[in-house]
């Protein structure tokens, strides 16, 4: 009798550890079911392996979270960068660097067609030179306006909003 009390002492009823560990009597049974621990035996479950089943449920658990958390993570990356091929095939992605050539090469080409306006409009030397002087500050400000554009599309923001910043 003796050793009947003494098992019954680690031993704790359906309610108990269902509110013990916080879980519903089907959930208890469907985590003893899956081999966390015990099953129930006249009602009864073992106290430390009711405990400890469970740690060990919660680590699995969050293992497992972790994992589809991390898989989750590496679709999205994968799912970006067929995204990002496929804009580029489509010609609405291109490289910086691209940009940067084709619109310096625009802008010399446009430079050296207006090198020839000053001695076009006037024979006047002072006229020639405050010509030339406000086409050379067009260009410096237009060029500002594109490094600035370039710098904040590489940031993240807005080109447009760079750009109108040297207009004011």
């Amino acid at each position: 009798m003796a050793e009947e009390g003494s098992a019954q002492a680690g031993m704790i009823s359906t309610g108990q550890a269902c509110r013990l560990l916080m879980l519903t009597e089907a959930r208890l049974r469907q985590l003893a079911g899956m081999g966390y621990f015990p099953k129930a035996v006249k009602g009864k479950y073992p106290l430390v392996a009711v405990v400890q089943g469970y740690i060990r449920f919660l680590k699995d658990e969050e293992r497992r979270t972790s994992k589809v958390q991390a898989e989750s993570g590496l679709k999205a990356a994968r799912q970006r960068e067929v995204e990002l091929r496929i804009a580029e095939r489509e010609g609405r992605l291109v490289e910086m660097a691209d940009v940067e050539a084709i619109v310096t090469h625009i802008f010399g080409k446009f430079r050296a067609n207006l090198d020839g306006v000053p001695a076009s409009v006037t024979r006047d030397r002072e006229l020639r030179e405050a010509i030339a002087k406000g086409i050379n500050e067009c260009f410096a400000r237009s060029e500002k306006a594109f490094r600035d554009a370039c710098e904040a599309i590489r940031a993240g923001r807005d080109p447009i909003g760079a750009a109108d910043k040297n207009d004011a």
